[in-house]
């Protein structure tokens, strides 16, 4: 029996990795910290959320408070495979926590972190914010105090500045997502961390830009999760005929993050920068691959 996590932060295509490793019928895996099979598309729509909403909030207090054997116990309970995982129903962060409150697991975990270009993934989580913050006051809690926490007297400065109101709904929704970046930085302090944890192996991190687009990279995906038995062509073909899973942003161009970055207004652009830098995360963004070079006021 194989079990394997999928780590990475929310808007990064987790729906979809999830959904196209339960299409397999060698994979029983879960999504989301609702810990919950992920076979239906709109799993994370705005209709699901709310009308799941105490799950979902009960699973963001308790994602730190299980251990990895209570919660594969979960998954394994939902049905019979050869292989059980999730993806996004732990963060890096959170296996460092849990192995230092419960100790070595029983069983052995193939770990495989996802990152996306935070430039698309603060458009994304701008967009879900928008529709989540109307009904989630938990939600809206949580990041309003990271806001305040973080740049109090920054997003003043900027309020002043461009003669805008931060509280106002779109507003407050964009400089929300970009104080999520913090929540990056914790994932990747967690890396030597997980590193050192009994009986998890850690293969890798994968842009998920390469795994949703292109078919070697997710073949090779599947590999690091000990699942290459698993990537047969009719297998991979009807992954990528999926498409797009969930879509948070509230347009559907098809941009890059340069061609994103660039339609920010100038305040969005200041923004963003701030955290982006205050979070330290340029280096270690490069070293997975992405380019920053247009990231100017």
């Amino acid at each position: 029996m194989n079990h394997f996590i999928v780590t990475c932060h929310g808007w990064s295509a987790s729906n979809w990795t999830a959904h196209s490793l339960n299409l397999n019928a060698n994979i029983l895996c879960t999504h989301s910290a609702r810990n919950i099979l992920a076979d239906d598309k709109e799993l994370q729509s705005n209709k699901n959320l709310k009308e799941y909403i105490n799950q979902l909030q009960k699973g963001y207090s308790q994602r730190q408070g299980r251990s990895l054997d209570t919660i594969y116990a979960e998954i394994e309970a939902l049905g019979n495979a050869q292989n059980y995982g999730s993806v996004h129903v732990l963060r890096m962060r959170d296996l460092p926590v849990i192995s230092e409150k419960y100790g070595d697991s029983a069983r052995s975990f193939k770990v495989v972190n996802i990152v996306r270009n935070p430039v698309d993934l603060v458009w994304s989580g701008y967009g879900q914010f928008k529709d989540l913050f109307r009904y989630d006051i938990n939600e809206l809690h949580w990041t309003t105090g990271k806001v305040i926490r973080q740049a109090l007297e920054f997003v003043n400065y900027i309020g002043k500045k461009y003669n805008i109101y931060i509280g106002d709904f779109e507003n407050l929704a964009f400089i929300g997502a970009c104080a999520i970046l913090e929540s990056l930085k914790l994932d990747l302090m967690a890396y030597p961390k997980v590193d050192a944890i009994k009986n998890i192996n850690f293969s890798g991190t994968f842009q998920m830009e390469d795994i949703t687009s292109n078919k070697l990279k997710y073949k090779e995906f599947l590999n690091s999760l000990g699942l290459s038995s698993s990537s047969n062509e009719d297998y991979l073909d009807d992954v990528f005929k999926t498409g797009v899973v969930n879509k948070h942003k509230h347009d559907s161009k098809r941009l890059s993050a340069f061609e994103r970055f660039n339609e920010f207004l100038p305040w969005q652009k200041e923004v963003f920068l701030h955290f982006f830098n205050f979070h330290d995360l340029k280096k270690s963004y490069e070293s997975f691959g992405y380019n920053f070079d247009y990231l100017k006021l």
